[in-house]
């Protein structure tokens, strides 16, 4: 049985959106929830570790936002354990958010 059985985590196809917006090294990963579940895109952009994470219910609306515990299960299980990752709040002028409760976490340098 792999970490991601035990978790919960599956592999999922990505959508043909998705795909064509976050490209095709990206994996998407999802697991299911009582209330909705949660979906993690993640892959490298530019040499670094790139995560994203979203709640949604089961309807497909926009849910809340993940959880510390949730962003934390994710970034352990999904990225690789030396990165150094990090989520990120740039000055408020530089802040975009095109998806609501999203969540991204980025490596960075040591």
């Amino acid at each position: 049985m792999s970490r991601f059985t035990r978790t919960g985590w599956k592999l999922i196809p990505a959508a043909a959106a998705v795909q064509a917006l976050v490209g095709v090294d990206m994996k998407v990963y999802q697991k299911d929830l009582d209330d909705g579940h949660l979906t993690v895109i993640v892959g490298k952009e530019d040499g670094k570790w790139h995560l994203s994470i979203s709640h949604r219910p089961n309807d497909l609306q926009p849910g809340h936002y993940p959880t510390w515990d949730e962003i934390h299960e994710a970034r352990y299980e999904i990225c690789p354990p030396k990165a150094l990752i990090a989520m990120i709040l740039p000055p408020k002028e530089e802040y975009v958010n095109f998806h609501p409760t999203t969540f991204h976490l980025w490596e960075i340098e040591r």
